[in-house]
């Protein structure tokens, strides 16, 4: 049976997460990547023009999923940031995709993207809105602030360096530890 062209291309896009997560840009193999797609070199650069391009469009999917999978509802940074780590506890690929999004140096190519530009927008404003009803502490820039949780929720989710603490302990440090860092001083 013969898949479609879409078909092809999202098994292309599947085996390229897997081996991107595993190696990065400058370790994955389009080989690799070809073979566990089940594709040729060939249809994956008619799809994708080169690996950089290929991993830039892993890098974007993985962002996308993640930030759209993860709302900043009714203002409220520590709901968001306990979210955030369950998603990443949950999807580990993605989290990976963002660091290596980082170590590649990929994080303003990727944040460019129109949908993840609005996104963000949207989650700037509720910060916003948090300090002015007074229950996010305003010495905060929001952008900043936005990145501080993303990253304390990232670490915990990672659970690097925690010595093996489960995900409901990780969870709560991440809870504690946000509530802290917007509390009004």
């Amino acid at each position: 049976m013969r898949r479609t062209g879409a078909e092809a291309r999202q098994r292309i896009l599947e085996a390229a997460m897997e081996e991107f997560t595993r190696h990065g840009a400058d370790g994955a193999r389009i080989d690799r990547i070809a073979r566990n797609a089940g594709a040729s070199k060939e249809r994956l650069y008619a799809y994708f023009g080169d690996k950089q391009s290929l991993f830039d469009e892993v890098v974007r999917s993985a962002v996308e999923r993640s930030s759209m999978a993860v709302d900043l509802e009714a203002d409220d940074l520590v709901a968001y940031a306990l979210r955030l780590a369950r998603h990443f506890f949950r999807h580990p690929d993605d989290l990976r995709m963002l660091a290596w999004m980082r170590l590649e140096e990929q994080c303003e190519q990727v944040l460019a993207i129109d949908s993840l530009v609005s996104h963000h927008e949207r989650k700037l404003a509720a910060v916003r809105r948090a300090q002015d009803a007074g229950t996010v502490d305003t010495v905060w820039d929001p952008a900043e602030l936005l990145q501080v949780v993303l990253a304390t929720a990232t670490y915990w989710a990672r659970a690097s360096g925690t010595g093996g603490l489960s995900e409901e302990r990780c969870l709560a440090v991440v809870e504690e530890a946000v509530r802290r860092l917007i509390a009004p001083r």
